[in-house]
C-alpha cells in the first residue's frame, strides 16, 4: 500500500485531507496527547480511586489510587470483575446502582459499597457512577470516582456507638437530663424530667420553662442562666421549685452548664434535676418538730424559772415562819413559862417544866426535824423518847417522866438501837442521837 492510499483510508478525523495541511494534523495530534498526558496526570494524582468498567464489570482501566485501595497490582486487578472483590449482599446492591444508571443514564454519587482487599479485609468506598458511552452515544460501560471512607465510617460508627452509649446511660439515670435553647425552651430530656414534671414527653418538648415556674422562682432561674451565660461557667446544686402537671409543687436540685456549638457559640443550657422533693419535706417537718421541740424547751425554762422563784418564795417564807414562831415562844410562852418555874416547888414539877423547856427548845432547833426525817420509820413515841436521851435523861427520869415503867424504856431503847443500826454495837445510843445534824 503506498503513502497516497494509506492517507486516503485514514478515516481519523484529524486526518489530513486538501483541505487540512499536514503540519496542521500534527499539530492536532500533538494538542491531543498534551491533552490527555494533562488529565492522565490529574487521575493519577487524585488521591481518590478512578476506575473504568465494562457493561460486565470488568475493569478496563483505572489510576494507581484504585490499587492501592484494592491492594491488588495493576495487572491483577485489570480485567477482574467488580463481583470478585465484593461478597453476594454487595454485590447485588452495586449491580442494582450500575443497572439503575445504565436504565436512565444519569449519574448517581455518594453510593456506599464495601469491598473486600487482596488481604481479606474489608474497606468502604464511598462511589460515584456515571454511564460511559462510545462516540456514537452508546453505553459501552461505567465510570467514576471511589473514594475510602472506612476510617470516616468507623469513626462514625464509634460516634454512634458512643452516643448510642450515652443515651442509655441518660435515659436510665434516676435524675433528669435536660436541654434548653437560649430562650429556655426545652429541645431534649429524657425520661426521668418527664416524670418529675408530669408531662408527656410529646408535651414537654418546646415547653419554656417558665410555663412551670412560679414568677418567683421564674425570676431566680433566669438571673442563675444568665450568669453561666455571662460567665460560661457551670453551677452546682441550685434548688429550683416548679409545678408538677397536677398542679402539686415538686422541688429539685439543678445543675446548669452552658451549651455551644462547634464553632464555640453558646446555643443554649444542659444539666441534671434532681428531684428532692421528699428530701425538702423531710427538712421541713424535721423543722417544724425542732420549732416545736424549742417552744417546749422554753416552756419548761419558763415553768422551771417559776419552779425557782417559788422554792425561793416557801424558803423565804419558812425562813420567815420560823422567825415569827421563835420570836411569839420568846415573847409569849418563854416568860410565863418562867414564871412558873419560880413558884414550882414540887421536884416533879420542876423536873416536868425542865422537859418542857427543852421540848420547846427542840421545836425550834431544826434536830427535831432532822431527825423525824431521817428516822421515818421512828414511832412518835420512839421519837420522844430518843429527844429525852438526847437531853442526857436517864432510863429512870425518862420513866418517871412519862409514868411508864423502866422495863418499858428499855424496850423502847432496844429497838430505836435497832432502827439506827446501833445493834451489836458499843456505840452510846446518847452520842449517836448527838451527831444527828
Amino acid at each position: 500500500m503506498n503513502k497516497k492510499q494509506s492517507l486516503r483510508k485514514t478515516d481519523h478525523p484529524l486526518s489530513s485531507s486538501p483541505s487540512r495541511p499536514a503540519g496542521e494534523f500534527e499539530r492536532a495530534v500533538e494538542a491531543l496527547h498534551v491533552s490527555e498526558e494533562k488529565y492522565r496526570a490529574i487521575i493519577e494524582n487524585i488521591e481518590d480511586g478512578y476506575y473504568e468498567v465494562d457493561l460486565k464489570g470488568n475493569f478496563t482501566f483505572f489510576n494507581n489510587a484504585m490499587t492501592r485501595i484494592t491492594g491488588f497490582s495493576h495487572n491483577e486487578l485489570l480485567g477482574m470483575n467488580n463481583r470478585d472483590i465484593m461478597d453476594k449482599f454487595n454485590t447485588k446492591q452495586v449491580f442494582k446502582v450500575f443497572n439503575q444508571v445504565y436504565q436512565t443514564g444519569l449519574a448517581t454519587k455518594a453510593f456506599d459499597w464495601q469491598l473486600i482487599r487482596k488481604d481479606g479485609s474489608r474497606c468502604t468506598l464511598e462511589v460515584s457512577i456515571s454511564l460511559k458511552k462510545s462516540i456514537t452515544a452508546e453505553p459501552v460501560g461505567f465510570m467514576g470516582i471511589a473514594r475510602d471512607v472506612t476510617q470516616r465510617k468507623l469513626m462514625e460508627q464509634a460516634l454512634r456507638d458512643s452516643e448510642e452509649k450515652y443515651r442509655l446511660i441518660i435515659e436510665n439515670i434516676e435524675d433528669g437530663y435536660y436541654e434548653v435553647d437560649l430562650a429556655g425552651n426545652f429541645t431534649f430530656f429524657n425520661d426521668a424530667l418527664a416524670r418529675i414534671t408530669g408531662y408527656a414527653r410529646k408535651d414537654l418538648m418546646g415547653m419554656n420553662n417558665r410555663d412551670i415556674m412560679d414568677a418567683f422562682n421564674a425570676k431566680r432561674v433566669f438571673s442563675l442562666f444568665n450568669g453561666v451565660y455571662d460567665t460560661g461557667l457551670a453551677t452546682k446544686a441550685f434548688d429550683w421549685e416548679l409545678f408538677h402537671k397536677d398542679g402539686s409543687k415538686r422541688y429539685v436540685e439543678v445543675s446548669v452548664s452552658l451549651k455551644r456549638d462547634l464553632k464555640g457559640h453558646p446555643i443554649g443550657f444542659m444539666g441534671i434535676a434532681r428531684d428532692i422533693t421528699e428530701r425538702k419535706e423531710t427538712e421541713e417537718l424535721l423543722r417544724k418538730s425542732e420549732e416545736k421541740l424549742r417552744g417546749k424547751t422554753r416552756n419548761l425554762e419558763e415553768v422551771n424559772t417559776a419552779l425557782t422563784v417559788l422554792l425561793k418564795k416557801r424558803e423565804e417564807d419558812k425562813k420567815e415562819l420560823e422567825q415569827t414562831v421563835l420570836t411569839n415562844l420568846n415573847d409569849m410562852v418563854k416568860p410565863y413559862l418562867e414564871r412558873v418555874r419560880a413558884r414550882a416547888k414540887d421536884p416533879k414539877q420542876k423536873n416536868n417544866l425542865a422537859v418542857l423547856e427543852e421540848n420547846l427548845n427542840a421545836i425550834t432547833s431544826p434536830f427535831s426535824y432532822r431527825l423525824s426525817s431521817r428516822y421515818l420509820n421512828l414511832t412518835s413515841s420512839e421519837i420522844e423518847i430518843a429527844n429525852l436521851v438526847k437531853q442526857g435523861k436517864s432510863t429512870k427520869d425518862i420513866a418517871d417522866l412519862l409514868s411508864v415503867s423502866t422495863k418499858t424504856i428499855e424496850v423502847h431503847r432496844l429497838n430505836i438501837r435497832k432502827k439506827l443500826g446501833l445493834s451489836n454495837k458499843r456505840a452510846s445510843l446518847r452520842t449517836h442521837l448527838l451527831s444527828v445534824r
